[in-house]
């Protein structure tokens, strides 16, 4: 994490099956930071350093809203149709959502657990604003929730801070909670609202083997040793929406098949899936591969470019990219069987290249790999 965060508050991942929600009690806080003008929402064990969130979800301005998930739209009580506060951020651009649940005690009189007082719902309007690109005044904002403002109730100190008081992370007084209540161990049924984010495997499968990737160059011999950096664009820069959608629309029926068998089977049995049907949890090779024999071309591009257009396959290009400015290049090479020039390291030495001239490498790298392929395939 490169930015000081924004704002943090108590609260847990969900998980989806299907209809089903079903919250993680796992300790957690849900934080939001801005990096190069794009918003970072993320969500960390308490466990664990505010520098390695677990979830390190990536949007631009105006693409994703955070809003409670109600069970009566414009009711004078704001309830949950669950027997816990939970709200819902949902990628406009690629219709996914992901869900989290409020970890605070409940303000309600009787306890109810279902019930969105006007801190919870205050708190989703601050990160919704932020999300949205509106000039929020967070500190201003948080220090009303902490007083009360607008007969709310006071937030606890624990419930709510600001993040800088936990930049070095790790457990403690102001980290550790206590509070968790009995329904983060149950099941909750988001009713017709909860839905799926199947395309949500893929890239979360992805960051997280950058991230691991990312880690074990922390204990290396960094790149301080480097040469001045080479300006160099970046792989979300290079692979925007404007040039990979126009791509698929030319592909072949072949050439749609083969990217297709690099997705996530799940994908294409949610594209088969009506309202009653059912499938397994872990689909067998032939199943998925009959799933995608099934659909349509039109439907095979329809979800390549939603996976295309989504904010976490920008999330992991941005990852990859660091991990190569980092030194990673000859191992990223190496595992993906790329022609990178020298092996991917500085000529005449065993330096890994750094920076812009590391990510220009992967690219040619990916170029040459793809051209003698190519040629091998007209000779034979």
């Amino acid at each position: 994490m490169a930015a000081s965060p924004l704002i943090t508050f108590k609260a847990g991942r969900c998980t989806v099956n299907g209809r089903k929600i079903t919250p993680q009690a796992t300790p957690g806080y849900v934080y939001l930071y801005t990096e190069d003008d794009l918003f970072h929402l993320c969500w960390r064990p308490r466990s664990a350093p505010a520098t390695d969130p677990e979830i390190d979800l990536i949007t631009i301005p105006g693409d994703a809203s955070f809003t409670p998930l109600v069970k009566e739209a414009g009711a004078e009580e704001v309830r949950s149709p669950t027997n816990g506060r939970i709200f819902v951020l949902r990628f406009s651009s690629s219709g996914e959502k992901q869900y989290f649940w409020m970890q605070a005690k409940s303000q309600h009189t009787q306890g109810d657990a279902d019930w969105f007082s006007h801190r919870d719902q205050r708190l989703g309007q601050i990160v919704d604003g932020l999300l949205s690109g509106d000039d929020v005044d967070v500190e201003r904002e948080v220090a009303d929730l902490r007083a009360g403002g607008d007969a709310g109730g006071a937030a606890d100190e624990e419930d709510l801070m600001e993040l800088d008081r936990q930049e070095t992370g790790g457990a403690g007084a102001d980290a550790t909670g206590g509070d968790i209540r009995d329904e983060g161990e149950e099941s909750r049924d988001g009713g017709a609202d909860g839905g799926r984010a199947a395309s949500s495997d893929l890239p979360a499968d992805a960051n997280l083997a950058v991230q691991n990737f990312l880690n074990s160059l922390k204990s290396g011999s960094g790149s301080s040793q480097q040469p001045a950096d080479k300006p160099y664009t970046t792989l979300p820069d290079l692979l925007t929406t404007t040039n990979t959608i126009p791509y698929i629309d030319t592909l072949s029926p072949e050439h749609l098949d083969h990217l297709c068998a690099y997705l996530p089977p799940d994908l294409f049995l949610l594209a088969q899936e009506s309202e009653t049907s059912t499938f397994p949890a872990e689909p067998s090779p032939a199943a998925a591969q009959a799933a995608i024999e099934a659909l349509s071309p039109e439907q095979k591009k329809d979800i390549l470019k939603r996976v295309l257009r989504s904010p976490q396959l920008h999330q992991s290009l941005g990852s990859l990219t660091v991990a190569l400015r980092d030194g990673g290049l000859p191992m990223i090479g190496e595992a993906l069987g790329l022609k990178v020039k020298n092996g991917g390291v500085i000529r005449g030495g065993s330096m890994p290249l750094g920076g812009g001239e590391a990510v220009e490498g992967f690219v040619e790298g990916v170029k040459k790999t793809v051209e003698e392929e190519e040629d091998a395939k007209k000779e034979g």
